[in-house]
């Protein structure tokens, strides 16, 4: 093996060991307090941890800003910054289980400004404009996150209420189309729930009728005071890149979105640059004056037969 060959080879070692040498939840949980101010720093450590540790520290992240002092309007600033710090940070696979995670931890009066800011930002279908999704699609896609949180939210108090806070979420995001898109969420409820978040919460919360109010979801789970939406945007950060709807949309049987939508087998290159006799790469022509006839061996000039042309 030659000198460059194996300094190539030390290179390539060196950055795997970096990588594999993921930041550990015990030292990203020492520095929360930090973090929770500087969602930027946030963002940087989940993207620093394994899946499994990025869901456990958003989780302790948000028992910390839980036990923080502070008015209801600016411990919400707080959530919402986090929340959106840690879900933006988290890796493409991963953030499924971080919107189920931020669903699972965030107390309820604060989902009530998280689930109208994510529906704009992070998971609504016209978020990122290079990327399209077809009713069919983005249904596909608010069933699956939708049971991704029903999953996690089992064991968690008032399951109901923030399963119906992500039904929320998803209604708003995706901008009016298709209409029965409501009915076919609310029918992945639980019985127990499915009626009164149909006719009880998701009117008013949605001002049907009537001034927006989360009132009747906030009474059922025993909530704290509900912020001020005004006055908690106006004490949260501004993030960009958080749109995310594209890492949300692969298939079932793990095909990504660029496939489902052309085709597992398709190309995304038009068919004459991806072979075939319509484009050939290498230029061509019978003209043997031309600088780049086959017909010569190299060095020959132009218009110079070469012996050993066939």
């Amino acid at each position: 093996m030659n000198k460059m060959l194996m300094m190539g080879v030390a290179v390539v070692a060196a950055f795997a060991a970096i990588k594999a040498e993921a930041l550990s939840l015990a030292d990203a949980s020492g520095k929360i307090g930090d973090a929770v101010n500087d969602p930027a720093a946030l963002t940087q450590t989940v993207s620093e941890l394994s899946p499994a540790d990025q869901v456990a520290y958003l989780a302790k992240v948000n028992e910390a800003i839980g036990k923080m002092p502070g008015s209801p309007d600016e411990k919400a600033a707080k959530y919402l910054d986090a929340n959106k710090a840690a879900v933006k940070g988290a890796s493409a696979e991963n953030k499924k289980a971080m919107l189920a995670e931020v669903f699972a931890t965030v107390p309820p009066e604060a989902l009530t400004l998280i689930n109208e800011d994510f529906a704009e930002s992070l998971v609504n279908r016209a978020a990122d404009p290079s990327k399209t999704y077809t009713d069919e699609k983005y249904t596909e896609i608010a069933k699956d996150l939708l049971s991704a949180v029903q999953d996690r939210t089992k064991t968690v108090d008032n399951a109901g209420v923030r399963n119906t806070f992500a039904i929320l979420m998803l209604i708003r995001a995706s901008n009016g189309t298709p209409a029965d898109l409501r009915n076919v969420l609310v029918e992945q409820l639980d019985p127990a729930t499915r009626e009164v978040a149909r006719n009880d919460w998701i009117p008013p919360a949605l001002g049907e009728g009537q001034e927006k109010t989360y009132e009747p979801m906030l009474g059922a789970s025993d909530a704290g005071v509900q912020p001020n939406r005004v006055d908690v945007i106006a004490l949260s950060t501004p993030q960009t890149g958080l749109a995310l709807l594209a890492d949300l949309a692969g298939t079932s049987d793990g095909t990504d979105f660029t496939a489902a939508a052309i085709g597992a087998d398709a190309s995304i290159i038009p068919d004459p640059m991806s072979g075939g006799a319509e484009l050939n790469r290498v230029p061509r022509t019978s003209d043997p004056s031309a600088k780049w006839f086959g017909g010569y061996k190299r060095g020959e000039p132009a218009g110079y037969p070469s012996q050993y042309i066939d």
